[in-house]
């Protein structure tokens, strides 16, 4: 099955922290959306195997998202081997998305940098015909960064105004990640209640930078084409 949209999780919750409400947005306008759960995070202070399953399709119910595909590589243990890489070829080969979502390459979680990295080489190599498997050769379109922990370069923002609430449903459908109690010894640092506070105040800033209410930042390695510089103007707003 063909899609439009491939967006990595190193971990379920990743995705719909950094782009669930583009995602979202895609879905609403009819464009088919697979979800990758690279690792299924067992090692999480929170949940167990299967609480995060059940927390992983509710949230994925709430974006619609047509498909999850979930890998179950070990945490800590993302590192660029030939048997990581040739999975993820395989995937790309068998998915085919136009556009691979992927987290910034930069963060304070090493499974974030190693995602990122390993999605750089798969979607390289899905496109020579003799590496891998034998499944016909695809390269992405796009490979684009949303940012987690951490912040980079911004290429361009998203309006996700219409579907932020939907996001931030998304996000709480993992109850034992994000809505454990303030008094609890285990609290992480995801879970504690200023962590979500970032994510929304994070939205809220991106936004003010494109005139919206909220928003969502991406960054692409490649320079972004202008057919016309009058048209891309009247897409922009006002200065200031």
């Amino acid at each position: 099955m063909n899609f439009d949209i491939m967006a990595v999780s190193p971990h379920p919750d990743d995705v719909e922290i950094g782009c669930s409400g583009t995602l979202i947005q895609l879905i609403d306008e009819g464009y088919r959306v697979c979800t990758v759960e690279v690792t299924n995070a067992v090692l999480a202070t929170g949940g167990d195997l299967k609480i995060r399953n059940e927390e992983a399709e509710a949230s994925r119910l709430v974006m619609g998202a047509q498909k999850r595909i979930k890998m179950d590589m070990k945490e800590g243990e993302l590192f660029p081997t030939t048997d990581n890489l040739y999975r993820l070829v395989s995937l790309i080969r068998k998915t085919r998305p136009h556009i691979v979502l992927a987290p910034y390459f930069e963060d304070r979680h090493p499974d974030h940098v190693a995602t990122s990295k390993l999605m750089k080489a798969a979607c390289f190599w899905s496109g020579v015909s003799k590496y891998g498997d034998n499944q016909a050769p695809h390269r992405p379109h796009r490979l684009v960064y949303y940012f987690l922990h951490w912040e980079g370069p911004i290429s361009f923002i998203v309006d996700i105004s219409a579907t932020f609430d939907r996001k931030l449903q998304a996000i709480r459908a993992y109850h034992s990640q994000f809505l454990t109690m303030p008094s609890d010894r285990s609290m992480t640092y995801i879970s504690r209640p200023e962590f979500l506070e970032k994510v929304i105040n994070r939205a809220r800033n991106y936004g003010s930078q494109i005139g919206v209410e909220y928003g969502e930042a991406f960054y692409t390695r490649e320079v972004n084409r202008v057919d016309n510089l009058m048209t891309w103007a009247d897409t922009q707003g006002v200065v200031g």
